[in-house]
């Protein structure tokens, strides 16, 4: 474990995202003496984080401009970054190839040069995700950090680099950077998710606007984790985790897609038919991971706080409350 710090300011790029306006709550509600500052993009929809946003600092289009960054980095000196700003659509990011290793890897890249030319070492997050290992084999489930790396679509590939350049400038510049893996969480902010898109045709087959639930491959198996429990395990991660360490964070709940589908079913208001929509099958699929958070929950503590149940019941209620509107 780390020695402990008191923070006074924190940057999260991407903070309107649907993750990172999750952690941005956590750090408003948890702890409020915090000068608390974000990355958006001009075109940015501010919507995870229109009730917040007096409270907090934000900085627009900075990242595209690592000259600008650098000079804010420079004159703010933020004590700790949560780089969570990604392209994060996996399906999507085989229909974007290019553009998904430029924002993600260069955008990493330009960052972390622009921290150092800065000068400041603020403790600095990489989230990552178990993507990087791509189809496991069954026999080192769960996954633990000694997994091999072997990513098996472009967004894992664009995750890795940003891992690698992370650990570069840890080893190179003594940059405290701490590398997490996020695993399967419901969050209900980001309507690309299975489990979100899922639940919005639920709700949207409740209210009489759509009639038959569309689906891709109800094969993949997943750790499952609340959207609420990853924002704690972002700040745990700076808090307590050891820099120049990889850390894979997951839930308890063990879950495939096609059951999750069936509990939706099972809680929904009326029968709810579904099919295979062909578009939504991606070229290559990780189907199996089940995630060893051990190395990270003895080092810093950390274990989740919401069941499984109280996830889902708060999905369904995002949901059906966004349908009606």
């Amino acid at each position: 474990m780390s020695k402990k710090i008191t923070p006074k300011k924190a940057l999260i790029t991407g903070i309107s995202g649907s993750g990172a306006s999750y952690l941005a709550d956590y750090i408003l509600d948890n702890h409020p003496d915090i000068e608390l500052h974000g990355t958006t993009r001009s075109n940015s929809n501010l919507k995870n984080i229109e009730n917040r946003i007096s409270k907090i600092n934000l900085w627009t289009d900075i990242l595209e401009n690592k000259d600008d960054l650098t000079e804010m980095l420079r004159h703010l000196k933020p004590d700790l970054i949560f780089h969570i700003a990604s392209y994060a659509n996996v399906r999507e990011s085989w229909d974007r190839v290019p553009f998904v290793m430029e924002n993600n890897i260069k955008m990493t890249a330009d960052l972390l040069e622009a921290i150092r030319l800065a000068e400041i070492k603020p403790r600095i997050q990489i989230c990552s995700t178990p993507e990087v290992y791509g189809q496991v084999d069954p026999k080192n489930i769960p996954i633990n950090e000694s997994c091999p790396i072997n990513p098996s679509n472009p967004y894992a590939v664009s995750k890795f680099a940003q891992e690698s350049l992370g650990y570069s400038y840890f080893k190179g510049y003594g940059l405290p950077i701490v590398i997490t893996r996020m695993s399967t969480y419901l969050n209900p902010r980001r309507a690309d998710l299975f489990a979100t898109a899922f639940a919005m045709q639920v709700a949207r087959i409740e209210a009489g606007l759509q009639k038959t639930l569309l689906h891709g491959n109800l094969e993949s198996t997943r750790t499952i984790l609340d959207a609420r429990d990853c924002a704690s395990a972002y700040w745990t991660a700076l808090e307590r985790g050891i820099p120049g360490q990889v850390y894979n964070i997951g839930g308890i709940q063990i879950v495939s897609v096609g059951e999750f589908l069936d509990i939706l079913k099972k809680k929904a208001a009326c029968p709810i038919p579904s099919e295979v929509d062909p578009k939504l099958l991606r070229p290559s699929d990780v189907t199996l991971q089940v995630i060893d958070s051990t190395k990270f929950m003895d080092q810093t503590g950390w274990k989740p706080q919401y069941t499984f149940e109280e996830s889902v019941a708060l999905l369904l209620e995002h949901c059906r409350r966004e349908v009606k509107k």
